[in-house]
């Protein structure tokens, strides 16, 4: 599904860009296809998504944000990395979330 996003263009550059290449499609509609490795399911999926959204606010955002989401990230870690578990090498290499992130 497409959702609509307007775009800061004036619409006379637009035209005349649309003239020029013979295009005649729209600038505000972006698609939303999302791109995943080929085996991953919908559980790699959804927590893939919620890796790359908490590990962008705790490390990479502005310094309140950080401060904010640093906790959740840090629980996240441990619950499905097993960063201080008792858990063998064998079953972190298999079964947590470390061996395809």
């Amino acid at each position: 599904m497409n959702k609509f996003r307007p775009q800061g263009i004036s619409k006379r550059f637009l035209m005349k860009q649309r003239r020029l290449t013979g295009r005649n499609d729209s600038y505000n509609w972006h698609s939303r296809i999302e791109w995943f490795p080929v085996g991953w399911g919908f559980n790699k999926r959804v927590l893939g998504k919620q890796f790359s959204r908490l590990h962008y606010l705790a490390c990479h955002a502005p310094e309140p944000v950080t401060k904010r989401w640093q906790k959740v990230y840090n629980n996240f870690q441990h619950k499905h990395f097993a960063t201080k578990g008792k858990a063998s090498i064998r079953y972190l290499n298999k079964y947590s979330a470390h061996s395809w992130l």
